[in-house]
């Protein structure tokens, strides 16, 4: 997910000239760290014991965009070398339940769980470590993602006619404005902890960038509008989902932490913005997604869950491990979240 110091908030030509990343540490001068400061992109955990590499992914989409456009740089042919194995984040669980892609229901309709494999791209591999995010919060690390951006704002094409020229249907619309929200969230985290801790600086905690959020926003309020949409979508799968929610057991073995967070849940779950006024939650209906007749509907539900497993698929190629952590927790935000949406009420639980 991560976006850099270099990156723009719309797809941009990579510089041919761009150079290998190599996570910023006490070794470069860019942002003053100290000699015993950590890399800015390693992720930080209370075990750091090593974990395996996850097995080789063939995405899809990456083989799309190679044939397409080719390699502009060796960084960018680097960051795009989807066989080389990278540690994992996120585990996808899926319970035995078989891909629905081929299936049908009476009259050709999806089945009922045809959206429950939304995440099913966001992969894990073998030995996981657990990870605290109070201790890996989104912030600066020098990572230029531009070819990572420019690959999943490319993919966001769901074609259903095959051509590709044409103006952006509703579906994609919505998903356009849920990337552009992420990337617009991942901008926000950097302008606002940009500059890290540094004796030498005389910086004793992360620093904002002022002028980066300016130059970055100053002449963009739409994508602080899709920020904003994206919110309301992620609020709208948390209200559909709050009486199964508040029902629900957190058992993760500490009984102290368990209650802890079934309070901090609830909490959210009465909280005023839940309560809030209708129009709050008007600025998205996913109910006015997938209203074509006939096949095209099914097409274009097929290709809406293909695209977001292919996007889910790119954040495989990042070099940074802690952009990749985050990038991953936000797409596995927004599956659960259009899963919620999308199935029926009563299977929410299942």
């Amino acid at each position: 997910e991560s976006s850099s110091a270099g990156d723009a908030l719309s797809p941009v030509a990579v510089d041919n000239e761009e150079p290998e990343f190599d996570c910023p540490s006490a070794k470069s001068d860019e942002f003053g760290l100290d000699d015993d400061a950590e890399p800015l992109c390693s992720v930080s955990s209370e075990d750091d014991t090593a974990t395996s590499s996850i097995k080789n992914i063939m995405s899809s989409a990456l083989h799309s965009l190679a044939a397409k456009v080719g390699w502009e740089s060796q960084s960018e042919r680097d960051t795009f070398e989807w066989t080389r194995p990278s540690d994992p984040v996120v585990m996808s669980d899926d319970d035995g339940i078989e891909p629905c892609d081929d299936q049908t229901g009476d009259g050709g309709e999806l089945p009922d769980l045809f959206w429950v494999d939304m995440c099913s791209n966001i992969k894990a591999g073998e030995g996981l470590k657990a990870v605290n995010l109070a201790l890996n919060p989104e912030r600066n690390t020098g990572y230029n993602g531009t070819h990572i951006w420019k690959a999943i704002y490319e993919e966001n094409c769901l074609a259903v006619d095959g051509a590709t020229e044409s103006e952006m249907c509703y579906e994609e619309r919505v998903l356009y404005r849920l990337l552009s929200g992420m990337h617009t969230s991942t901008t926000l985290s950097i302008s606002k902890t940009f500059y890290p801790p540094s004796k030498r600086k005389g910086r004793t905690s992360y620093e904002a960038n002022p002028q980066y959020f300016m130059d970055k926003f100053g002449d963009n309020p739409d994508h602080i509008r899709n920020l904003h949409f994206s919110y309301v979508v992620l609020l709208r799968a948390l209200r559909k989902a709050s009486p199964f929610l508040y029902q629900y057991e957190i058992r993760t073995g500490n009984i102290v932490e368990d209650e802890t967070a079934t309070i901090l849940l609830r909490r959210l779950l009465d909280s005023a913005i839940l309560q809030s006024c209708h129009d709050v939650f008007t600025a998205f209906d996913e109910s006015l997604m997938f209203r074509e007749g006939g096949s095209e509907r099914l097409k274009l539900q097929h290709n809406f869950k293909g695209v977001f497993h292919n996007v889910s698929s790119i954040l495989d190629c990042v070099q940074c491990q802690q952009c990749k952590l985050h990038g991953k927790m936000t797409m596995l935000g927004y599956g659960t979240a259009l899963k919620i949406l999308f199935l029926r009420e009563e299977l929410i639980a299942s």
